[in-house]
């Protein structure tokens, strides 16, 4: 695979395609290893193929591609993970900052961490979409402005999530009450 380095670093699809086909399983494997959800695995894996194809010029050619691949998979595990620990920081402060006063009380945090679980079982875009749609109550076109996404992608985001939560029975009622009610 080591042939495809400076390829790739010359701006070569066609061995930036090979790598992918030769490497796509392996990486795939590792994110599934790590959050045992295979949408996840799915989305972070393409996101670091795409910063492989971003970041090319930055490739070492003494450096064996694997390697290199991994230490991309890796960073970008990392990125996801810092990212989502800032959505909960950011979801604490909101109920902090509209529900000031109120006690957290062992039924409230239960139920926030029940939303907390329901809601990481969200591939990461859809998340943050449903996040800001129906619990900070931004529309479709204001959503799709933030993430730079069309207004009908965030529709499907909107749509698939739903669904998923669909198959946690109180999923509505525990995102009701845990941003709701105090």
């Amino acid at each position: 695979m080591q042939e495809y380095i400076q390829n790739i670093i010359n701006d070569d699809q066609v061995a930036f395609e090979m790598v992918f086909k030769l490497s796509h399983r392996k990486i795939y494997a590792y994110y599934l290893k790590k959050t045992a959800s295979a949408e996840l695995a799915d989305e972070l894996t393409q996101l670091a193929f795409i910063k492989l194809w971003r970041f090319r010029h930055t490739l070492a050619t003494n450096i064996s591609m694997d390697i290199q691949l991994f230490r991309i998979a890796k960073s970008t595990l990392l990125d996801h993970f810092k990212k989502v620990a800032a959505e909960e920081r950011n979801l604490k402060s909101y109920y902090r900052d509209y529900f000031p006063g109120t006690t957290v009380s062992p039924t409230t945090y239960e139920t926030n961490e029940q939303l907390t679980a329901i809601l990481n079982q969200l591939p990461p875009t859809r998340r943050q979409v449903f996040i800001l749609s129906r619990i900070e109550g931004y529309s479709y076109s204001e959503i799709a402005a933030r993430l730079s996404i069309s207004p009908r992608t965030v529709e499907k985001h909107i749509s698939l999530a739903l669904k998923q939560l669909g198959g946690y029975g109180s999923a509505t009622v525990i995102i009701f009450l845990a941003y709701h009610i105090s």
